[in-house]
């Protein structure tokens, strides 16, 4: 009768434990790498969701603006994906870095013609300052690595 109990109490704790290793739910963001670094990683559907959520958000879209940057930003995330992929598969780097700056311009050019001129020049500006940061990340960055070597 003990060891019937034993055994049943290591199978409950077995059983709890491997539950909680179970990847993380679709909906739920994981960081990739050390420590959380790296990339964001979420699904296509994820990724499109976020940005006409952000982009409502910042411009004020209306339900069909935001419907039809949904769908664009959808198209755009499983191309990026598909490149992505391709990409680990041993491509030029420079050649897969230009085929991922044109579908951004594609991508972009469509999602410009979705606003109006009020928000076509709030998105630039938006996309100005979202630019200036990455820059200045960067930097920051590089002078970091100069400065420890």
């Amino acid at each position: 009768m003990k060891k019937m109990l034993v055994l049943l109490a290591a199978a409950v704790l077995v059983a709890g434990s491997a539950s909680a290793q179970t990847a993380p739910a679709n909906d739920q963001l994981v960081r990739q790498g050390p420590k959380g670094q790296g990339r964001l990683s979420i699904t296509p559907e994820q990724r499109a969701e976020l940005q006409s959520q952000r982009l409502t958000k910042q411009l004020g879209l209306s339900a069909d603006q935001t419907t039809q940057v949904r769908s664009i930003a959808l198209a755009e995330a499983q191309e990026m994906q598909a490149m992505r992929g391709n990409a680990g598969a041993g491509a030029d780097r420079q050649a897969a870095m230009q085929s991922m700056k044109a579908t951004r311009d594609k991508y972009d050019a469509q999602l410009k013609a979705v606003f109006t001129p009020d928000q076509l020049t709030k998105y630039n500006q938006l996309r100005d300052e979202q630019m200036e940061r990455r820059q200045e990340g960067m930097k920051k960055g590089k002078l970091k690595t100069k400065s420890n070597s």
